[in-house]
């Protein structure tokens, strides 16, 4: 037994050691650079995209380790497309002898993107070019030898034509690594989305998400993201989705996310080899706070408060909101709106406190968005002594046309001045009255002209007026009567 336990163990010590000088074999050979830049030239070929290694390593616990990964952006722009810490591959010892690298899983660590948007308007990966062939070389003409005419000896049994030579095979060298991947994990990567003017439109940070089979025609998988940033105005969080991608089209089915308090959920896709990148977004969100989503949106809070609901249906192309198409409806709940410039105006002017400060009991728009230009179907905003109500247009630019009413109930009746409820026109519901006027200019500083015609009727009452006493005929004085001669 002492014999037999002996030999066990010189014989476990044996193959150690021949798995310690295979492993280090494999290592001397993956880390050569010649090995190294196949490897780079096989992922290049798969990925299509420029890839560059900085070391590369490979153990039996944890597969083949790769660390400083590169991509180069596509000229003219400069730096890196892809920076990324390493990655991990699991796989087939025995496949690395016929120089195939199966690997059952690929975890790529902390990898960052910046993405560039091409002239023609699309984000497009960077390409790998082919190196251009070398120039054959120049023969001289007097060192070209002149041609020789030699005679065919006839076929016989003694004098056979000398069998061709067979193709040469490629040896170990030529042959090309075949790599295969059958899942990619990706871990802790940021993306940032650059358009044609150097703005940033779009930004994620925090992605982890997995994929099943990458380099298959369509493929499909799970993400996560932790923060997302639409050009620098709206900030999503913990969002989470599963995605396809095929055909040049990325599909996000069910996604959810945070933002401004509130939560969204929908689908989307977009279209990434087309230009400028068609897309469509259906999503219906609840519970978003305004204070919050105008603040970070760079206005001043405090203005309209409240928690939004609704849903939003936009198609059009990245970066061109001339291209918007779509509809939406929207629904503030527990509103309130102060310091709203239109509303001074049109509360000062009117005497009415309620528009100044709006306590609202319902809010509601309801539009449609035609080649970037917003149509307002129903505006309806609701206190609990006054309606205000609207259509209209609002374009790109912000300049805006709507026509506005304003009804009133019979507690601002009792207190609006004589003059000014002379306006007033009586609605259909009982003890009420209404004004119509326009809102125009732009949204940031919107101007409206019912001040401007009531005071202009004012006037020309005034100025009716007086012209009447003015053309008023004089009176003859009667004179008293004296004393019976």
């Amino acid at each position: 037994m002492h014999k037999l336990l002996k030999g066990f163990l010189i014989g476990a010590g044996v193959l150690l050691a021949l798995a310690a000088v295979g492993v280090m074999a494999i290592n001397l050979y993956v880390q050569s650079s010649g090995t190294q830049k196949r490897i780079e030239d096989a992922l290049s070929s798969g990925l299509k995209a420029p890839v560059h290694l900085t070391s590369t390593t490979v153990t039996p616990w944890s597969g083949l380790k790769a660390s400083g990964i590169t991509v180069l952006q596509t000229p003219p722009a400069a730096g890196n497309f892809l920076d990324a810490a390493g990655f991990t591959a699991r796989f087939d010892w025995f496949a690395l002898i016929h120089r195939h690298l199966d690997a059952s899983e690929v975890s790529l660590d902390n990898p960052h993107v910046e993405w560039f948007q091409s002239a023609t308007g699309r984000w497009e990966m960077p390409r790998a070019e082919a190196p251009p062939a070398p120039p054959k070389p120049e023969v001289p003409p007097e060192a070209t030898p002149a041609p020789r005419v030699t005679a065919t000896p006839a076929a016989s049994p003694g004098n056979q034509p000398a069998p061709a030579a067979p193709a040469a095979t490629p040896g170990p060298e030529q042959r090309p690594w075949i790599i295969t991947v059958h899942k990619l994990s990706v871990n802790g990567a940021s993306f940032d989305f650059w358009d044609d003017k150097g703005i940033r439109v779009l930004q994620f940070a925090g992605v982890q998400f997995d994929c099943v089979n990458p380099r298959a025609a369509g493929t499909e998988g799970s993400a996560s993201c932790k923060y997302v940033s639409l050009r620098n105005r709206m900030f999503l969080s913990d969002l989470t989705t599963n995605w396809s991608f095929g055909d040049g089209t990325v599909k996000l089915f069910t996604f959810q996310t945070s933002v401004a308090g509130g939560q969204i959920h929908g689908d989307a896709q977009v279209l990434t080899q087309a230009k400028h990148n068609p897309f469509n977004v259906d999503a219906k969100f609840d519970g978003v706070s305004v204070d919050r989503l105008m603040v970070e949106g760079g206005e001043p809070g405090g203005e309209v408060t409240g928690t939004l609901k609704g849903w939003l249906d936009l198609n059009g192309n990245s970066g061109k909101s001339s291209s918007l198409n779509g509809s939406g409806h929207l629904e503030l709940a527990g509103g309130k709106m102060q310091n709203i410039e239109i509303l001074q105006l049109l509360g000062r002017g009117l005497q009415i406190p309620d528009l100044v400060e709006m306590n609202l009991k319902t809010a509601e728009v309801d539009a449609r968005v035609v080649k970037g230009v917003i149509y307002v179907d129903k505006l309806l905003l609701q206190s609990q002594n006054l309606q205000l109500t609207g259509t209209g247009s609002i374009e790109i630019a912000g300049r805006m046309a709507l026509n506005a009413r304003l009804t009133v109930n019979r507690m601002i009746i009792q207190r609006l001045p004589a003059f000014i409820l002379t306006y007033f026109k009586p609605a259909d519901a009982p003890d009420s009255r209404y004004i119509d006027f326009n809102i125009g200019n732009t949204l940031g500083h919107p101007k409206t002209d019912l001040m401007e015609n009531i005071l202009h009727h004012r006037v020309q009452d005034q100025v009716s007026d007086l012209m009447k006493l003015l053309l008023e005929k004089p009176r003859k004085p009667v004179e008293p009567e004296g004393p019976a001669p």
